[in-house]
């Protein structure tokens, strides 16, 4: 007998001759000896941001938008979908910096502009929500804004302000798929927010037409404090006058 091993769900098959090229768990005929000389990666993992895949898991065929298709790494010959760096088998990853990666968060706001339309500035972000599969929640919470699963809560007594940075900054908890110690997450979700609600490119055109940060602050509809961030980011603090 022979164990062949489901390229599709990674089902391991016990089959009497190898001839008998079907997966009983889900049909497919794509099989794969277990004991191949290059065996199937199951588990990739970008040893750049992190960023983790399971080949074995992938969009329904009949459901799945073509794009959203199109962009699921299933091999080692596809890039990172966050930071288009190459990926590895998971078992041959060296540990990702325990240090914030500011860079990766930042391309990763830059790649959501590039690929969705978000109307601004000042950057409207609910219809990206929506594209992302995630909601918005306002209510009387007992913190400051938090995504549970897909939902992006928000305390309805903060500003308009500070709702749009919350939800900038849970929107990149969502696509550098956060887990771990917050330590390292939680500047590189500011970073990622900063990015996405004041686009580098965008900063210094702006600058270069209204070099005031009050008319800066109501161009990209953000509080100094983000401004500020974004600012010393790009080294340009000393560009602009109060």
């Amino acid at each position: 007998m022979t164990v062949m091993v489901c390229r599709v769900c990674g089902h391991p098959n016990v089959l009497r001759s190898r001839f008998e090229a079907e997966c009983t768990e889900c049909g497919s005929e794509d099989l794969e000896p277990e004991d191949a000389y290059d065996p199937i990666e199951r588990e990739l993992r970008c040893e750049y941001c992190g960023y983790k895949v399971n080949t074995t898991t992938r969009p329904d065929a009949e459901w799945a938008e073509d794009e959203q298709a199109q962009s699921t790494p299933t091999s080692v010959d596809d890039p990172c979908p966050i930071c288009e760096r190459a990926l590895v088998p998971a078992n041959e990853a060296k540990d990702v910096r325990d240090e914030p990666e500011f860079k990766v968060a930042q391309e990763a706001a830059r790649k959501l502009h590039r690929e969705h339309t978000i109307p601004g500035p000042p950057y409207q972000l609910d219809e990206l929500v929506v594209e992302l599969g995630l909601e918005i929640v306002c209510g009387s919470f007992d913190h400051d804004g938090l995504l549970i699963g897909e939902r992006i809560e928000i305390p309805n007594s903060a500003s308009t302000v500070v709702q749009r940075f919350v939800i900038a900054h849970e929107i990149g908890h969502h696509v550098l798929r956060h887990e771990g110690e917050r330590s390292k997450l939680e500047p590189e979700a500011n970073a990622f927010a900063s990015e996405l609600l004041i686009p580098r490119a965008d900063l210094g055109a702006a600058i270069a037409k209204i070099p005031s940060a009050k008319a800066l602050k109501e161009h990209f509809g953000v509080s100094r404090q983000v401004l500020v961030y974004a600012l010393m980011s790009a080294r340009a603090i000393n560009k602009i006058r109060p």
